[in-house]
């Protein structure tokens, strides 16, 4: 059986203080995001994301995510093949 990877990535963001709850929920409402997780350390939320295809994962990431008004700040990470290869 061959398994297609899906373009996936983590983005690690800051959000206005106060307004998790409400970034977490903004967030949620996108269709591609996979899992979405309130976090305590030097970022707030951490978002996994997944699209058909990487221009689409870009496009996610910048014009649904990176523009909220409560995203302070955002680092993207895109998934790149597993340690075995696959």
């Amino acid at each position: 059986m061959i398994l297609l990877s899906v373009p996936s990535a983590y983005v690690l963001i800051n959000c206005e203080l106060g307004s998790e709850n409400e970034t977490i929920e903004k967030i949620r409402k996108i269709p591609e995001v996979v899992d979405v997780y309130r976090v305590f350390g030097v970022y707030d939320v951490i978002v996994k994301i997944s699209s058909e295809n990487m221009e689409t994962l870009k496009e996610i990431i910048a014009w649904k995510v990176k523009k909220l008004d409560e995203v302070r700040s955002a680092l993207s990470m895109v998934v790149s093949d597993d340690a075995d290869g696959n």
